[in-house]
């Protein structure tokens, strides 16, 4: 048992879990003059021949991924490229992103990753959620695929130039390929078009030989627009690969400082129209490799590593792509896939290593083409982004066992202004429902959620296992928050450190393990000022038989002029056609009121029954849209009288009509 008479209850302070790191883990070492294409170098000296990446069966080793990175050092200054310059890349896992970031990392500039994706139905919203991003983040250079430029920047060249955007890169996900890699992409890409329109029943499914056709064409096509873009647009639009091969014989002067920003990425926007940018400096990704090499999170030297997560989101760029290659192992980049049929990548690829989300791991073990497949070389899946249910990742483990493999699922949780990972979960600290602890030079905090002016710092009472509170979090790795002049992310002083406010609830215990609740900001105060915690009440209404996932949100009921809870459910898949009313009279009445201690005011007034929740593009559940009402359902409201001293009937009928259905 610990000796706990020297300690002050405060976790901040006590860091009770810093006694399951060694002295070995605990040295992390931050140089001051390297940037993190320096750092890598020097982690790779003996690699050279190492393979980095494998890109549709084109493998780049270290020494061409380094030889590769001084080109686009050498292309991107021929243009005019300079230290502090940003650059905003359209672009999504292919190699030419990585080794152009650390070409311009090499010049001091700053690469600025967006979603290389439409963000509406049609080039007109498009063009204004981009102009707003290029508006605020000011860019002097655009890197774009060519079909992101086609579809979301053609339309707007005349406002590119006005902001001062004179050159453009165009690249393509076929530049690194060999033709055999070129054909091998067209499958994959004809297969996942499959796989999407098989969900749709329509009966008119193209053969593997007409899809694979049917994509070259769109290709060459797409070729054949940029050509002709390329002759009359108002802006300088250079290829990537002519820049490439242009460029052998140019000089640029490289700079090495790990104060410099060398990256900018974005937060999922689920809060906002214009997801967040996220700035961090060449120290900070140093820092982050450190430390979650020492903590064991990083793939083994050698070791085959999916690159799932989208470059324009710092977990993506730093804990799946900069901590793969600092310990030699080799990324697998994926440029497209179909995150609906995940697991088809599995079996091509037998990756050793998987950072993925919850809602694609979840799927696996229902995944058809996997049920008979040995999967010993999985030795690691971590998942991040968003919470896991213990009871998916048990399913999950016990599919991982029964297929030869010897991982079992493992947490990090953190945040985009961290780059990502700020602790996991493994080992002996990887406990039901726990984010494991904090990576070695990395501190979490508890302070009062209620308290928003300052921190106050929380901590443990005589008697208590359990510490509850928002967390906080200060690290080496994370943002200073600042975007040129402008503030985006708010640092918090306490006990003489700076902190990051998380705006999530957690737990911790007395042995230093912490547990994710929720989210703070889902919490809402309903008409008669009690507080509605959704993290409290949805696991609850998940507990009961029909339901498989549930989301409170908070809606405004116009009957009684205030918030009130509704409850978005997607269904088991054996209660499909149950009765909405006999389900929500079953939560209400078994599962809430006599199957736990909740609150009847915690009772949602609303129930949507969904197919299925929409996701944000970092495939979190989007409650925003939850709570707009985006999602198609079957409605049922609950009526109930109630005074703030007591609760009389209950009517449970369904929206719209007026006749109460069910009574009691």
């Amino acid at each position: 048992m610990e000796n706990r008479k020297n300690l002050t209850g405060y976790p901040h302070i006590d860091k009770n879990w810093m006694k399951y790191y060694n002295d070995k883990q605990k040295e992390i070492i931050i140089p001051n003059n390297m940037n993190i294409v320096d750092y890598l170098k020097e982690k790779n000296k003996n690699n050279g021949s190492i393979v980095a990446e494998e890109y549709y069966l084109r493998d780049i080793t270290y020494g061409e991924l380094f030889h590769r990175s001084d080109l686009a050092a050498r292309a991107l200054s021929q243009v005019g490229v300079s230290q502090g310059n940003k650059i905003m890349y359209f672009e999504s896992n292919i190699p030419e992103a990585g080794q152009m970031w650390f070409g311009a990392t090499d010049l001091g500039a700053i690469s600025d990753f967006v979603d290389p994706r439409p963000d509406g139905m049609n080039e007109e919203v498009n063009a204004k959620k981009i102009l707003e991003v290029l508006r605020f983040e000011k860019p002097k250079y655009i890197v774009a695929l060519d079909y992101s430029y086609l579809s979301m920047l053609k339309p707007i060249e005349n406002e590119l130039k006005e902001l001062g955007i004179d050159t453009v890169i165009i690249v393509s996900a076929s530049d690194s390929m060999t033709e055999d890699g070129k054909l091998d992409y067209l499958l994959d890409v004809a297969r996942y078009n499959q796989l999407a329109n098989s969900r749709k029943d329509n009966g008119n499914q193209m053969s593997d030989k007409d899809a694979v056709i049917n994509r070259f064409l769109m290709d060459k096509k797409v070729n054949e627009e940029i050509d002709a873009v390329i002759k009359k647009s108002p802006l300088k639009i250079v290829k990537y690969k002519d820049l490439v091969r242009e460029c052998k014989n140019s000089h640029y002067t490289k700079i090495s400082d790990g104060d410099l920003v060398n990256y900018i990425g974005h937060t999922s926007g689920t809060s906002g129209s214009r997801p967040k940018p996220i700035a961090l400096t060449n120290r900070e990704g140093i820092a982050l490799m450190e430390q979650c090499e020492k903590a064991g999170f990083s793939p083994k030297y050698g070791e085959r590593a999916f690159h799932l997560l989208p470059f324009f989101a710092p977990a993506g760029a730093y804990s799946n792509y900069l901590v793969n290659l600092s310990t030699g192992a080799t990324t697998v980049d994926v440029s497209e896939f179909y995150i609906g049929d995940f697991g088809y990548l599995i079996p091509k690829y037998k990756p050793n290593y998987i950072l993925a989300t919850p809602a694609w791991i979840s799927l696996l073990p229902n995944y058809e083409p996997l049920k008979n497949e040995d999967l010993s070389y999985i030795n690691k899946i971590i998942l991040v982004g968003d919470a896991a249910k213990g009871e998916d990742i048990a399913k999950i483990n016990e599919w991982l066992r029964k297929h030869n493999s010897s991982a079992a699922v493992e947490i990090a949780h953190g945040m985009s202004e961290l780059g990502g990972c700020g602790s996991y979960a493994t080992g002996e600290y990887n406990k039901p429902n726990s984010i494991g602890i904090p990576l070695p030079s990395t501190i979490y905090g508890i302070v009062d959620p209620d308290i928003k002016e300052c921190l106050v710092p929380l901590r443990f009472e005589e008697g208590k296992e359990r510490l509850k509170g928002e967390l906080v979090i200060h690290a080496p790795n994370m943002t200073d928050g600042m975007l040129g002049s402008n503030v985006i992310v708010s640092h918090h002083e306490m006990d003489g450190k700076l902190y990051i406010r998380t705006g999530d609830e957690v737990e911790m215990d007395r042995d230093g393990i912490f547990y994710y609740n929720d989210r703070l900001d889902r919490s809402f105060t309903r008409i008669d000022g009690f507080k509605v915690k959704p993290f409290e009440i949805d696991p609850v209404i998940e507990a009961n038989k029909y339901v498989k996932y549930a989301a409170v949100t908070g809606y405004f009921d116009e009957r009684k002029n205030g918030k009130m809870p509704v409850c978005h459910i997607v269904l088991n898949d054996e209660y499909l056609e149950a009765d909405p009313i006999d389900i929500v009279n079953d939560i209400v009445y078994n599962t809430i009121m006599n199957g736990s201690d909740m609150s009847s005011r915690q009772i949602p007034s609303k129930f949507k029954i969904v197919d299925s929740f929409p996701y944000t593009k970092n495939n979190k559940i989007d409650y925003k849209r939850l709570a707009q009402g985006e999602s198609d359902g079957v409605e049922v409201c609950v009526d109930i009288d109630e005074t703030n001293l007591a609760v009389g009937n209950i009517n449970i009928y369904l929206g719209g009509k007026s006749k109460v259905l069910k009574l009691k």
